[in-house]
């Protein structure tokens, strides 16, 4: 059984796969990583499950992207690096929580920053996955998150 799997918490949902492609389509979701790899990984398959998904390389262009979003370019969600140089990953999810509460966060980390994913899920975000993660698990929290219905905040 994979890491990612093992360390997943209870904040997933159960979803009829039938419907996963309806809620996830057209919805435009924000990838904040400093590692050029995995940013384009992770933009590639959201667009191949039917997100529209952009990526910045840091928190500070991340949220420059989000100040400048219009009602119709607005994002469904965010994809966020917690171990980012320039602005962690910390800075930017209490911006997030402060200026765009209504745009939920997936946080992500290689396991060694595994208490930095919890923390993070403590103080504000949707939920977390640890990386190198299993494509299957993202797009099922993807789905679950980015859904387009109400989260706490």
């Amino acid at each position: 059984m994979r890491t990612a799997t093992l360390l997943q918490h209870d904040l997933m949902t159960e979803r009829d796969p039938s419907t996963m492609a309806d809620s996830m389509s057209r919805r435009r979701i924000l990838v904040v990583d400093h590692d050029d790899e995995i940013r384009l990984s992770a933009c590639s398959q959201l667009t191949q499950w039917g997100f529209e998904a952009i990526g910045e390389a840091n928190g500070v262009s991340g949220l420059a992207r989000l100040a400048h979003t219009t009602p119709t370019s607005a994002f469904a969600g965010m994809l966020l690096e917690m171990d980012m140089p320039v602005l962690g990953g910390m800075a930017v999810l209490q911006e997030m929580k402060d200026r765009h509460p209504t745009v939920p966060v997936i946080v992500m980390a290689h396991i060694p920053h595994i208490d930095k994913l919890r923390n993070a899920v403590r103080m504000w975000a949707q939920e977390y996955i640890v990386k190198p993660f299993d494509p299957e698990l993202l797009k099922l929290k993807c789905a679950a998150v980015f859904s387009g219905r109400p989260h706490r905040t």
